[in-house]
């Protein structure tokens, strides 16, 4: 499953969940040239000397960190026998950060040794386990069911820097740090409002569509109940099996039949191009179809899909891949991005927003283990976190406030066409994103509580 953007997944059974967030027309991004900084080899898009040599005498001052090197798990589900290579972006990503940062020195002069971790679906927790005896932190990953290893983690002290989390457990849990926050009771609503303002009365009628997965449920119950804040209306709340279906003509009959202007839909790339697909083959075109959660926006979606598609919108919290070549305000990250990609994995999955959030959560974990200098710890890196109130991952993702663990209110947006994903203009006041305070709405319902140190017996003093 892919994520369920924003940082919170619907990604992964088969590429679905990820829950955890584009597109200016072309004329009004493009029409603010970028400056180009001039940039050290150390650098990423604006943020300055990521890696480097050590800049006195390192201490081995923790498990997985000596001297010369920090070990660093990356979870993924990439071994899952029902879809192999789920989410190997993660790994992509984490391999394209290390080669790089290590080549400019490491982490202040510690070269990192990056573990893949393959919870293959169901072995998250065993996975965690392994990452509990050897590594300092676990970095840009991501899994599925990653409510089963979060008590786990909290045990030996493990802090993480996931790319996305699926489970109400996970979500809000202690020691994790996210570039952009997945919190359980608020939700960015950005791109809805600018729906209503397109396609005005189209959430009159709206369906919602998620795989019968509990986590993914949770989030289509949360993005649900946020969308009856901006007046949407509900017709029904439809499960299928995260597997997919045989054919997906009833499903879209009965979207027909009862007459939804809206669809929304949480789950994997392939399965929305078949049941796009079953609607052009009964001549149901809804006003639009919102892929909640980003992971939709992949070629893998365009290459399925090809011509028989619906008015399609997927919101986002990273920078466009479109305008990484315009030279067009703030493309220097993505363009950086893509750059490394194409020189050590050249092969590797780029574009995709899994792939973006995992390097980003690299350079936040970079960010405060070089603060941390030659004392290197868990504490240290606790506390440094704490200070990291603004980030956007050089330019790469929406700014946001990972200390404050609050959700961004900036967001953009891209449809997808079968000419490929086009970006939309969302009025931005931030590069590309929109972040009106109004985006982001809070919510009444509960939605599971994140795992703490108390519940494991542990509190703060622990944490060394």
């Amino acid at each position: 499953m892919k994520a369920v953007g924003r940082n919170l997944a619907v990604v992964g059974l088969v590429g679905l969940l990820a829950l955890t967030g584009c597109s200016r027309s072309s004329n009004a991004t493009t029409a603010r040239k970028a400056t180009t900084p001039t940039r050290g080899a150390a650098d990423f898009g604006t943020m300055k000397n990521v890696c480097g040599k050590a800049t006195g005498k390192n201490k081995a001052s923790a498990r997985g960190v000596t001297a010369t090197a920090i070990n660093v798990g990356a979870i993924s589900d990439a071994g899952f026998v029902g879809s192999p290579g789920l989410d190997q972006e993660l790994w992509d990503a984490s391999d394209v950060f290390t080669r790089w940062c290590n080549a400019q020195g490491g982490i202040n002069g510690r070269l990192i040794n990056a573990q893949h971790l393959d919870a293959a679906l169901t072995q998250f927790k065993q996975e965690v386990l392994v990452g509990c005896q050897s590594d300092f932190a676990l970095v840009g990953g991501g899994a599925v069911f990653d409510d089963t290893g979060q008590q786990a983690r909290l045990g030996c002290l493990l802090p993480n820097f996931p790319a996305f989390v699926t489970s109400g457990e996970a979500r809000g849990s202690s020691l994790q740090y996210q570039q952009l926050p997945a919190e359980r009771n608020f939700i960015n609503v950005g791109a809805e409002l600018w729906m209503n303002q397109k396609f005005p009365g189209s959430g009159n009628k709206v369906e919602y569509l998620a795989p019968n997965v509990a986590s993914v449920i949770n989030t289509m119950n949360q993005v649900e109940e946020a969308s009856r804040h901006n007046g949407w209306k509900t017709l029904a709340k439809v499960q299928y099996p995260a597997a997919g279906q045989v054919t997906w003509i009833p499903i879209a009959q009965k979207l027909k039949t009862e007459g939804a202007t809206g669809v929304v839909w949480l789950g994997e790339p392939q399965n929305l191009a078949k049941l796009e697909a079953a609607m052009v083959a009964i001549d149901y075109k809804p006003a639009w179809v919102y892929a909640y959660g980003g992971n939709i926006y992949d070629k893998a979606f365009l290459r399925s899909a090809k011509t028989q598609m619906v008015p399609t919108y997927v919101p986002l919290q990273v920078y466009p891949f479109e305008l990484a070549d315009k030279n067009a305000a703030g493309s220097e990250a993505m363009k950086q991005y893509l750059a490394l990609f194409q020189k050590y994995l050249p092969n590797g999955k780029a574009r995709t927003l899994l792939g973006v959030e995992s390097f980003s959560e690299w350079l936040l974990f970079a960010k405060a283990a070089k603060a941390c200098g030659a004392d290197l710890t868990t504490r240290c890196l606790y506390d440094k976190m704490q200070t990291i109130t603004t980030f956007d991952g050089g330019g790469l993702t929406a700014p946001s406030n990972p200390a404050g663990h609050q959700t961004s209110r900036c967001y953009d947006l891209v449809q997808a066409t079968p000419n490929g994903f086009v970006v939309q203009d969302v009025n931005a006041n931030s590069t590309v994103y929109q972040c009106a305070a109004a985006n982001v709405v809070r919510l009444k319902g509960y939605y599971g509580s994140g795992v703490h140190l108390g519940d494991v017996g542990k509190t703060l003093a622990d944490v060394k």
